[in-house]
């Protein structure tokens, strides 16, 4: 239940945000869906992926600081719950668009 609620509040958050940047800009919201998804689903990639360079980094610069060398393992590759969400976010964004547009697409 837990992850489901992590989930749903990540495409909340993602709808919020895309629309403020529709807004802000003065940019028809479903014209700008599809770019602000795949920015989502590329962000939060980076930034919850735990084998990550991102990761990676944090433990070089650890040992470059203190001389403790962090134990290196492979890590086991799971999505965390916020990607999942961008990529659902993605994926309603995309479905809207070509209901949307679907006369462009057919004719």
């Amino acid at each position: 239940m837990n992850k489901f609620v992590i989930m749903m509040v990540t495409v909340l958050i993602l709808g919020i945000a895309h629309w403020l940047t529709a807004f802000v800009f003065n940019w028809p919201f479903v014209d700008v869906s599809i770019p602000f998804g795949i920015v989502a689903i590329f962000i939060t990639y980076i930034f919850t992926n735990k084998g990550n360079t991102v990761s990676r980094q944090m433990d070089m610069q650890i040992q470059g600081e203190t001389g403790i060398r962090m134990d290196f393992s492979n890590r086991v590759a799971n999505q965390s719950f916020v990607f999942i969400g961008s990529i659902v976010y993605f994926s309603l964004a995309l479905l809207t668009t070509f209901y949307i547009y679907k006369d462009y697409f057919i004719s």
